[in-house]
């Protein structure tokens, strides 16, 4: 599979903007590494915005992208991404973080709306799946409403930084289902 081409023009639905990460996103990807909401959920980030940057452009040559989550005058405020299973190309994961004055105004959840439509369309993913934890209720709302169904809850088979977790799986449920 070939990696996937930033959207052109961005993706948006006029809320939100999803384009390719710039190094004008560093403070906000800084900001986003070091936020306490951001590591309890997804873990601690090795290295500086600038080695997130340049890790996200190696991920996505291997087909797995990630996009700016951007207020629509470009202001970045988080991160989207799928994904892909190197041993199961029709299938990738979604995830995301929002900087807190971005939180509880329904970005994340357009943001996943959006990427999840671009992976399905442009990318050729036919299954998407969004984990979480239990307790982070933030993030299943965020699955539900993005179009996600709670499909399985697998106990202690993954670990955030040293914490073994049991994780919440969400699949896209096709339009009309």
């Amino acid at each position: 599979m070939s990696p996937p081409l930033a959207p052109d023009p961005p993706l948006t639905d006029g809320s939100v903007l999803l384009r390719g990460l710039e190094p004008r996103d560093i403070p906000a990807i800084d900001a986003g590494i070091r936020d306490p909401d951001v590591i309890r959920w997804i873990g601690p980030t090795e290295g500086s915005a600038t080695d997130v940057i340049a890790l996200n452009r190696q991920r996505w040559a291997s087909g797995s992208p990630t996009l700016s989550i951007c207020e629509p005058d470009g202001t970045c405020v988080g991160l989207v991404w799928i994904n892909v299973r190197a041993t199961d190309e029709s299938t990738g994961s979604v995830g995301y973080w929002l900087l807190p004055k971005a939180r509880g105004r329904g970005l994340a959840t357009r943001a996943v709306r959006l990427v999840s439509a671009w992976a399905v369309s442009e990318m050729g993913l036919t299954n998407l799946r969004l984990t979480t934890e239990p307790e982070n209720e933030r993030s299943r709302r965020v699955a539900e409403r993005s179009g996600f169904r709670q499909t399985d809850v697998i106990r202690g088979q993954a670990t955030i930084d040293g914490r073994l977790i049991d994780q919440v799986v969400y699949e896209l449920v096709p339009k009309g289902e």
